[in-house]
């Protein structure tokens, strides 16, 4: 086992592949330890519990996680954790082990929810609404994340993704979802530059708030999860991203409780609720894009699923 040092963060090197080592290595004496997400390309998670103790997450990374990526998620959490949330905080210094990060999280309580009814669309926008609210002035002390950017700037969030590149890529694989995909864009941009998106305000977003990251035991929010996405755009992408498009009335509801508290959705923010979902639908095309680069193999029925969505038709 070897300890270097990465960029300001422990560097770990063990021969073994069982999260087990992971946790011998922080100094945890688990009496179980319980998968509850592992995606080979993106993140895992496995619940820890030890005798005794609360029960923890030990959370494994995306491939491309960066030290910047961590360091700036961490500061968010802490800085949401400060103003009284329950979320994912760490408990430990991350650590590198076989070219990925691992870190030991707080537990997080309580379940997200999969198919809302009505109610629970309500309640889920008024919990954004205060999170936001929670997260106002965060952008003055966090600032940007290094190397992301909001939606509504340019087509992709991560400055790294090279657009052209990613469509190139497509290309070879499907010409016709390849020039769909530039149409999309350039559609796009013009809608957000004919509702002046450039002026937009913008702020410290969750990122994913979406209806499985949100926790309640019963009626009662317990805490919000996967802070990964965080970065400093609009609010009109956090909605999109949350995908209020199929919860009017989370966004009704987000809009009434920040009506109540003093700081409403100006109109240019209203306004760009459209193209800035335009904007995001074509972003996830890019990701997909991303994927397929990275696995030679395209998904291109979920390529084509995004594209439908961004109102541009096909070629």
């Amino acid at each position: 086992m070897t300890v270097p040092d990465h960029d300001g963060l422990p560097v770990v090197t063990l021969p073994a592949s069982d999260p087990a080592d992971v946790l011998t290595l922080l100094g945890v004496r688990p009496s179980r330890v319980r998968p509850l997400a592992d995606v080979p390309l993106g993140n895992g998670n496995w619940l820890v519990e030890t005798d005794g103790g609360e029960p923890s997450v030990l959370r494994r990374y995306h491939p491309e996680t960066a030290p910047e990526d961590l360091r700036y998620e961490h500061a968010v959490l802490a800085y949401v954790a400060g103003a009284g949330w329950v979320v994912p905080t760490a408990l430990t210094a991350p650590v590198r082990w076989h070219d990925r990060w691992w870190c030991l999280t707080r537990h997080v309580p309580g379940q997200g929810t999969r198919a809302e009814d009505a109610r629970q669309c309500v309640r889920r926008g008024r919990d954004l609404a205060r999170l936001h609210l929670a997260l106002r002035g965060a952008a003055d002390r966090i600032g940007p994340r290094p190397g992301w950017r909001p939606q509504h700037t340019a087509v992709t969030i991560q400055a790294r993704d090279r657009w052209e590149a990613r469509v190139e890529g497509l290309a070879s694989a499907s010409p016709r979802l390849a020039a769909w995909s530039r149409a999309a864009a350039a559609e796009t941009r013009a809608a957000l530059a004919a509702v002046g998106a450039d002026d937009l305000p913008v702020m410290v977003v969750h990122g994913d708030f979406a209806a499985w990251n949100v926790h309640y035991e019963g009626d009662v929010l317990a805490g919000v999860i996967d802070f990964e996405l965080t970065h400093v755009d609009s609010r009109p992408y956090e909605l999109a991203i949350a995908r209020g498009y199929r919860a009017p009335d989370m966004v009704a509801a987000y809009r009434a409780e920040l009506d109540e508290q003093g700081w409403p959705l100006s109109e240019l923010e209203e306004a760009a609720i459209d193209p800035v979902y335009r904007a995001f639908r074509v972003g996830m095309a890019a990701a997909e894009m991303h994927d397929g680069d990275v696995t030679g193999r395209y998904d291109l029925a979920m390529i084509e699923r995004q594209l439908a969505r961004t109102g541009t038709p096909p070629p």
